[in-house]
């Protein structure tokens, strides 16, 4: 007999349970644990349904509050046998459960509206020659290296997204977005050099790119104002912090706003709901409302004794032959600090693999109004919309403007337009409409993190964490909400006034503990590929240990740290590589994690 313990109901957390049991490799006297501290499964995906008023929950209104979408195959569901793009263990385990007719396109803008130090503009209008109109000081080597972006067979616009893409384009080789590339990315990882052409006096050619932090790299390269644009307009601040230039070269090259994106029509949750349903009519049990405290190694080192405790405090021991520690950096952080100082997440070896990963706090923020006031004419056409003479005009809003981002330097930094969010929606339905008002990361976070409170400290901050029960509801007459209509009102060019109150806010923080950050991104000085292996087996491959069978899954040590894909590919390597349980058919020679090979 074996227990397998799982230590969070997360992506990687069901996608182990999930497959150890439907793996037909099991004993019928092993078992099969999660134990969770929140009281549902999906970890950082959380699609929060409506429940009051009755009329949103009869709808089923909904929004999502964590991940939203997936990358896929310009064929999904209908995939090849094999060489699947996009997110493949995300779509193959969607068909797995027979959600291929809930998939859907996930709504983005086609002409993205921006908003740079008070002034607008579409992207569209983001010509060459525009730049010179927009409110930066770009010197001539931002503008030197701006011409080098293909502008035919069609126009490509100068934004953000193409200005990152070229760089990636110089250091990288060219190495693609294609899966087939993703071996070439892991070798560029662990060995990947500045070229001649790109070398400068700050960095010569034949530096490894790992050990370039991406924020000096850009400002090297683009000169103070060009890495503000690109940090401006790429809406999301963790592409641009000071962290592995290998691994930003590969995430801002991979994942753009040409990709092709897809999102489960009634809400991502639905895909962890259904694998939490397989794994206990398969016998596994998920405990619910249980947080783990501490861990410790048993006298003869072949088990692992679990303590958790529930919300009324009562604690219990669970011992483990086989413990998968499904979270990210900050919760396992949070739980050495209550272990023995000899136990392994505290030992320096393992220490400083579990530092290779950078959290990165996010932030998303929930406005439901009676209309969909952003359709107006005066919030399609800014009134401080740069706009070049020679330009075609920007498209009109649609009836509910669905489809996003849009793109600000305000706290804001990117809004969704979800419309009337409901099952077979978004429709032409009368309300209730969602707006995804806010969606930044880093350090804007922090502009509406002092939000959250209202008065003085009533314990110490560092105790605070984000509810696991639900998003927080603010007043919608709150410093919080009034702040979110003030910069609506600013980035549309309107009047305070002409954005109505909202019947309902909400905010989801994932940089509160335990989650620590809604993603997370290799830091610089780290091979990469070595500490993708090493830390998925902190026993066996760190401290040469065969005997304690401990293994740590998630994306926030994987080849897609920001995606649900990473969860499940550092899961699947795992499993394939020490219970030898191989990937599915559509996996065939994808390559799931990086090697110390590579």
């Amino acid at each position: 007999m074996a227990n397998y313990v799982i230590v969070g109901a997360g992506a990687a957390g069901l996608y182990t349970a999930y497959k150890l049991l439907t793996s037909g490799k099991l004993q019928n006297t092993d078992t099969v644990k999660i134990y969770e501290w929140s009281e549902r499964a999906g970890g950082r995906i959380f699609t929060y349904r409506f429940q009051e008023p009755a009329a949103w929950e009869k709808q089923g209104l909904y929004v999502e509050l964590g991940g939203m979408r997936f990358a896929a195959d310009p064929c999904f569901p209908h995939l090849p046998s094999n060489n699947c793009e996009g997110h493949v263990l995300v779509q193959s385990m969607i068909l797995q459960l027979g959600l291929q007719d809930k998939v859907r396109e996930f709504p983005q803008s086609s002409n993205r509206l921006y908003y740079f130090r008070g002034s607008n503009v579409y992207e569209q209008n983001l010509t060459p020659q525009a730049m010179h109109q927009l409110p930066y000081g770009f010197n001539k080597q931002f503008f030197d290296f701006i011409s080098q972006i293909p502008q035919k067979p069609d126009p490509n616009p100068i934004t953000a997204d193409n200005v990152l893409g070229q760089i990636g384009s110089d250091f990288a080789s060219n190495l693609g977005s294609s899966n087939a590339f993703r071996a070439k990315w892991c070798h560029y990882f662990a060995a990947g050099k500045v070229p001649a052409s790109n070398g400068t006096a700050s960095f010569p050619a034949g530096t490894a790119i790992r050990d370039i932090g991406y924020w000096n790299l850009l400002y090297d390269q683009l000169g103070d104002e060009g890495f503000d644009y690109s940090a401006d307009g790429t809406g999301y601040t963790s592409n641009v912090i000071n962290w592995n230039a290998a691994d930003a070269m590969q995430a801002n090259n991979d994942y753009s706003s040409t990709t092709q994106y897809k999102r489960l029509d009634g809400g991502y949750s639905q895909l962890f709901e259904s694998m939490a349903d397989v794994i206990e009519k398969k016998g596994g049990q998920i405990h619910y409302g249980k947080r783990l405290l501490s861990l410790e190694e048993s006298p003869d080192r072949t088990q692992t004794h679990c303590t958790f405790i529930d919300t009324n405090g009562a604690s219990e021991t669970e011992i483990a032959d086989f413990l998968f520690l499904a979270m990210p950096r900050r919760s396992l952080e949070m739980i050495a600090d209550e272990c023995p100082q000899t136990y392994m997440l505290n030992r320096p070896e393992v220490k400083l693999w579990i530092e290779s990963s950078i959290d990165q706090p996010a932030i998303k923020a929930v406005m439901v109004f009676d209309e969909p006031w952003w359709t107006s004419p005066g919030c399609a056409y800014p009134p401080n919309l740069v706009w070049p003479s020679d330009a075609p005009k920007p498209a009109p809003a649609a009836e509910q403007q669905v489809g996003g981002a849009t793109i600000t330097d305000l706290p804001l930094r990117m809004i969704y337009y979800f419309g009337n969010n409901v099952p077979n929606g978004p429709g032409n339905q009368n309300g209730p409409y969602v707006l995804l008002a806010s969606y930044d990361d880093m350090s804007y976070t922090d502009f509406w993190r002092q939000l959250e409170l209202s008065g003085d400290y009533s314990a110490p901050p560092s105790s605070l964490r984000q509810p696991l029960s639900g998003p927080t509801e603010v007043d919608p007459q709150s410093s919080f909400a009034q702040l979110l209509r003030k910069q609506l009102a600013e980035l549309h060019g309107i009047d305070v006034e002409k954005v109505p109150l909202p019947r309902a806010v909400y905010f989801q923080d994932w940089g509160q503990d335990p989650f620590g950050g809604g993603y997370h991104g290799w830091a610089a000085h780290y091979n990469i590929c070595q500490a993708m292996d090493l830390i998925r087996a902190p026993y066996a491959k760190i401290l040469r240990n065969s005997v304690t069978k401990t293994f740590i899954v998630g994306s926030c040590y994987s080849f897609d740290q920001s995606w649900v894909e990473g969860a499940f590919c550092t899961a699947q390597s795992v499993l394939g590589d020490f219970f030898g349980m191989p990937a599915d058919r559509y996996s065939s020679g994808y390559h799931l994690v990086c090697g110390q090979s590579d």
